[in-house]
């Protein structure tokens, strides 16, 4: 792949897919899309989140290996609307101490010969952003998340993003709880101007 590879991360209902189609149009990449509601376990996980959360989040993490694999065979700039990594931040969230060290052992057999993206936006909005986003796109199995569940999301995406930061990782983060880049342009091209930044224009050349 000899293109920008970008994944945009955040939590539930911050507008991940819909910023990554905005930018695979503008940068003209392959746009890769998880694609969450073929997850058989995942309306019974959100209304009991400790007897399915093991066998949700295998699913997700052998299905997002399985596109990761796909991803590292493409010649050209990559967008994807979700990291591998979110595995991780969601099990720890829902498994026992237990069931995540043996998932995260998984994780990290499957992960070391993936091709990893090389830049990661990540996208955040207030609780009441977000569950306003959520409700909008309503979303069946989507009705039982709970607000503990949503700010401990928000909690541990902060702290990821500010250990690649820190590691000198090409990131960037976006509070977007006062910004529409769906419907307003202009919210849109301010975005966009961080994300080519981060970039170094190489999308552009």
């Amino acid at each position: 792949m000899d293109k920008p590879f970008i994944a945009i991360e955040g939590p539930i209902g911050v507008g991940k897919s819909s910023l990554a189609h905005k930018l695979s149009q503008s940068y003209h990449f392959y746009e890769a899309k998880e694609i969450v509601g073929e997850n058989p376990f995942l309306s019974d996980f959100y209304e009991d989140i400790s007897k399915w959360s093991f066998q949700t989040e295998m699913f997700f993490l052998c299905h997002r290996y399985k596109d990761y694999q796909d991803l590292g065979t493409k010649h050209q700039g990559i967008v994807a609307d979700y990291h591998i990594y979110k595995n991780k931040i969601f099990a720890k969230n829902t498994l026992s101490p237990q069931e995540f060290d043996k998932f995260s052992r998984i994780y990290t057999i499957l992960t070391e010969d993936l091709k990893m993206p090389d830049y990661i936006v990540f996208l955040d909005a207030d609780l009441f952003r977000l569950k306003e986003r959520i409700k909008t796109r309503n979303r069946d199995f989507e009705i039982h998340i709970e607000d503990d569940y949503l700010l401990n999301l928000k909690a541990d995406y902060l702290a990821y993003y500010e250990s690649l930061r820190d590691s000198g990782h090409h990131v960037l983060r976006i509070d977007t709880t006062h910004l529409d880049f769906v419907n307003n342009p202009t919210d849109y091209e301010t975005i966009l101007a961080q994300i080519n930044t981060l970039i170094g224009g190489q999308a552009l050349e």
